[in-house]
């Protein structure tokens, strides 16, 4: 009798009845199934990857298990690879060598005047020289100033960012420029292609500043303007001299970082080094060296 009672409470409750199912609308199916078929889509193309690489590498000659082992050893060392690597850094940027000893300073003191979009840009570009630098052999100090708002924002989000980086001769602030080298500022020189003044080599005591621009068709003579109002030396990179440019000769950011740093991978080259760096956009003609003739350089 207890039981009939408490079957038919249940029953009053409801917790007997069958669970209701949720209806979806067509469209949340059809979103459902298309990321499905995309979500298999891409499993099947890494996967599709990955035996390609391993199939490259077996025709190599390579011992994938001997790898895979070597692999889990140095893990249970307890990372040897990164040690060596902070190693190989150290002795590379802290060397006898001066030529790895000039310095190259952002300045991103014109972020209210660039779109949300130049400003993503610009610390793209920064990453880019980052990357860059660590990768050089005669690497340089990298300092950015006024890095702050949204373009710190931007890097921030880029992982080890900043003091992972800082082990990689990079140093960041958002002082603005002259207060950040207040004691050195006759060291500085602020590259602008707008300068009179040509640079006919670089100098292991003086620290080249780039303006942190990114529409510069649009800033016209920004850079130039703040130097002169800041008191700091002018100088142009001295491309007019070895190639005529058909496009303009605005340059990014971390394109006229790299051409600082191959000029001393090159021993001094600067002719070899803006021939290398030079986007594929922009078509040149390399001058000879009387002056008299000129021939296309496809990049």
């Amino acid at each position: 009798h207890n039981e009939a009672v408490c079957e038919q409470q249940q029953e009053g409750n409801g917790l007997l009845e069958p669970p209701q199912q949720t209806s979806i609308s067509k469209n949340a199916m059809k979103r459902k199934l298309k990321f499905e078929k995309v979500k298999e889509y891409r499993k099947k193309q890494k996967e599709e990857k990955k035996e390609l690489k391993r199939t490259k590498a077996v025709a190599q000659g390579r011992n994938l298990e001997e790898e895979r082992k070597q692999l889990e050893e140095r893990t249970r060392l307890g990372g040897e690879g990164r040690k060596r690597r902070e190693e190989i850094w150290k002795a590379k940027f802290n060397n006898n060598d001066s030529t790895a000893s000039f310095g190259v300073c952002i300045d991103c003191a014109y972020e209210d005047q660039m779109t949300e979009k130049e400003i993503n840009s610009l610390a793209q570009q920064i990453r880019y020289c980052y990357a860059q630098n660590k990768r050089s052999t005669h690497p340089c100090r990298f300092v950015v100033a006024n890095l702050e708002g949204k373009t710190n924002e931007n890097l921030k989000k880029e992982s080890g960012f900043p003091d992972h980086w800082k082990a990689r001769g990079f140093e960041c602030s958002d002082k603005p420029l002259s207060e950040l080298f207040l004691d050195c500022k006759p060291r500085l020189v602020y590259l602008s292609s707008d300068s009179d003044n040509v640079l006919e080599h670089l100098s292991n005591d003086e620290i080249y500043v780039i303006g942190g621009i990114v529409d510069r068709n649009r800033l016209t003579r920004a850079a130039i303007s703040r130097a002169e109002s800041l008191g700091i030396k002018t100088a142009k990179l001295p491309i007019d001299q070895y190639v005529k440019l058909s496009a303009t000769k605005v340059l990014t950011c971390n394109h006229v970082f790299q051409i600082l740093l191959k000029y001393r991978e090159l021993g001094n080259n600067w002719k070899q080094a803006i021939m290398e760096i030079l986007p594929q956009r922009k078509t040149i003609k390399e001058i000879i060296d009387d002056g008299s003739d000129e021939k296309l350089c496809n990049l």
